[in-house]
């Protein structure tokens, strides 16, 4: 037995354009969206680079000062101890 659509409920192309116009309004928003956070996490990594390269500058920056400040407490305690 063939069961035919109700033609009351028939959708028509008109309709069926309009929805398709939301779906892409929807997709368009939730493709701006990603672009969004893929920016921010791509900032977020640049961040961290900076990040890191400050970190393994701090080593060698703090080794230098603690050998700075060994030689100046030094020349402190020559200088003053005459």
């Amino acid at each position: 037995m063939l069961i035919l659509p109700n033609l009351d409920d028939a959708v028509t192309h008109e309709q069926i354009y309009l929805r398709l116009l939301e779906v892409e309004a929807k997709v368009d928003a939730i493709d701006a969206s990603t672009k969004q956070l893929v920016e921010a996490f791509e900032a977020l990594q640049g961040a961290l680079k900076v990040l890191n390269w400050i970190a393994s500058l701090a080593k060698p920056i703090a080794i230098i000062t603690a050998v700075g400040t060994f030689f100046a407490l030094i020349w402190n305690n020559v200088t003053t101890h005459k």
